[in-house]
């Protein structure tokens, strides 16, 4: 018979993020709640049924500790994983709320460059299936089947990783029913100062195995596909777009709209607009939120879409998508290009295009308007 690993390892998380938080559960609270349970009977039981419960009760307080473990990643995880740079150009380019200032820093240092790894992995990944709504499979759902197919005995180190994540999460799980379980029932302190000190240190090492996995399985996808040789890519209707995308952002202070410019990076005498290149598979709204903070360091989010801005340079006609944008939140600007806030009445006189001086009037009347 033949060892095959991707089973054993299966079984393996069902052990460690079910059978095992679930015992532990049931170890610490069977005498007392067992007994308001059954009564005498419990302290009655043959060792046999005493067996029989504790594996029956382990079984099924573990799945229900892991159905309340998913909630951590929800309320926890994602949140963090979300608050990276790239998500958040995402976020803001979608028009969402704009993740506080520490969440964002922790996010960057904790996850380091692993948007670039799944950046990767989603280009291996569009090359087989077309992007569109209608196809239900995240990046590493397809990294992972990937990898069961074709190389199944790495994806026995995917779930190696998985599996200590996943006991993690759940031993959280555990030590908060712990402390609430140690609070209501009298001379359990000891039980929930153990509980308050383990669940930083579960939490911690849950979003980092969580983590590892995801990664591996990412990396082992890039290794396999280098060895391949160039896969055909899907024939997609290419439409014709603008190059350039930016915005005009917006902030009110002392009642008073004021509006974000900065200097041109080849000319520096003149103040226009933030903007820059779409990138291949950029959509231009989060262009104009990535070239903003490049350029000035300035987070802001999208509003509404405007009319292209058009004008000529060096006898060639020049065209940005625009957006309207709301200040949020201002950090270290990536360029050392000069940039800063003015008022329609303090736009420069000079040095700034007529049709960005257009574009902004036309702008500040219509927010007038609403404000009024």
């Amino acid at each position: 018979m033949s060892f095959e690993p991707e089973k054993f390892f299966i079984g393996l998380m069902d052990f460690f993020s079910i059978l095992l938080p679930g015992a532990l559960l049931t170890y610490f609270v069977q005498d007392t709640a067992g007994e308001w349970l059954l009564g005498k009977r419990y302290l009655n039981a043959p060792d046999s049924e005493a067996a029989i419960r504790f594996a029956f009760s382990s079984y099924l307080l573990g799945h229900f500790i892991f159905l309340a473990g998913s909630w951590i990643d929800d309320a926890i995880y994602d949140p963090i994983r979300n608050a990276t740079e790239s998500r958040q150009i995402k976020r803001l380019a979608e028009g969402k709320k704009f993740y506080p200032r520490l969440l964002r820093r922790f996010a960057v240092w904790f996850f380091a460059d692993d948007d670039e790894t799944l950046h990767q992995a989603l280009r291996i990944k569009n090359r087989y299936i077309e992007p569109t709504k209608k196809v239900a499979i995240n990046t590493f759902q397809w990294s992972k089947a990937l990898l069961t197919i074709e190389k199944p005995s790495t994806m026995a180190a995917v779930q190696r990783f998985e599996a200590d994540s996943k006991f993690f999460r759940s031993l959280a799980v555990v030590l908060f029913v712990l402390m609430f379980f140690g609070s209501i029932v009298p001379n359990q302190s000891a039980i929930v100062i153990l509980a308050e000190i383990g669940i930083v240190p579960a939490l911690w090492r849950y979003a980092d195995q969580r983590r590892k996995s995801i990664n591996q399985a990412y990396w082992y996808v890039m290794t396999l596909e280098a060895g391949k040789p160039a896969a055909p890519k899907i024939a997609t209707r290419r439409l014709p777009s603008p190059g350039l995308a930016g915005g005009v952002v917006f902030r009110k202070r002392k009642n008073e709209m004021e509006y974000l410019l900065v200097q041109a990076s080849q000319e520096p005498h003149e103040w226009v607009l933030p903007k820059g290149h779409i990138e291949p598979g950029e959509k231009a709204q989060e262009t104009a939120v990535r070239e903003v903070h490049e350029e000035t360091g300035v987070w802001a989010r999208v509003k509404s879409r405007m009319e292209p801005l058009s004008y000529r340079k060096d006898g060639w006609k020049v065209v940005v998508l625009c957006f309207l944008m709301e200040f949020q939140d201002g950090d270290e600007a990536h360029e050392s290009r000069k940039h800063d806030w003015f008022s329609i009445k303090a736009l420069p006189e000079e040095n700034l295009h007529k049709e960005t001086r257009a574009k902004l009037e036309e702008i500040d009347l219509i927010q007038t308007r609403r404000a009024s």
